[in-house]
Formats: structure tokens, sequence, C-alpha cells
């Protein structure tokens, strides 16, 4: 018995970008997952130089967002109030 098989997903535009998008904040609150998102990014965008595009766009928009509100020393508190989380 399979619980999961090959799947079909149709998605218009804007759920294609929405789940590069948090594939890609995931990828910077999670940094040792950056490989594996970016594999799972290829499948749903443009292939640049052997990278997704738009994920790596959203990556390192995020990315720049978070390290510009982080303190030279940051703390697990400052980090999380940069990333918004909890």
């Amino acid at each position: 018995m399979h619980l999961f098989g090959t799947k079909t997903v149709t998605l218009d535009e804007s759920e294609r970008q929405t789940i590069l998008l948090a594939l890609a904040h995931l990828a910077v609150e999670r940094p040792g997952w950056l490989m594996m998102l970016e594999r799972t990014a290829l499948k749903l965008d443009r292939v640049l130089d052997g990278k997704p595009a738009m994920f790596m766009q959203f990556y390192v928009l995020r990315r720049n967002r978070v390290s510009n509100s982080l303190p030279d020393d940051p703390t697990e508190e400052s980090f999380k109030k940069a990333l918004g989380v909890g």
C-alpha cells in the first residue's frame, strides 16, 4: 500500500510564485535546508546557471532584509525579531 504517490498539480502563476517565495523564506530561516529547497524550486522555476532564478531572487531579497535588520552581535531574540516570528 502506497500512502504517497506521484501527483500532478496545476498551479497558476501567482500560486507558483507564492510557493517559490515561501521556499525562499524557509531557506533563510533554516539555512541547512537551502540545498533541498533549491532542488524543489528547480521543479517550479526557470533555471539560470543551474539555479532556480526567481527562487534565488526571493532568497537574496529575504536574506538581505534579515541581515540588514540584525545587530552586529545577534542573539536568538534579535534574530526572531528580524524574521518577524515569535
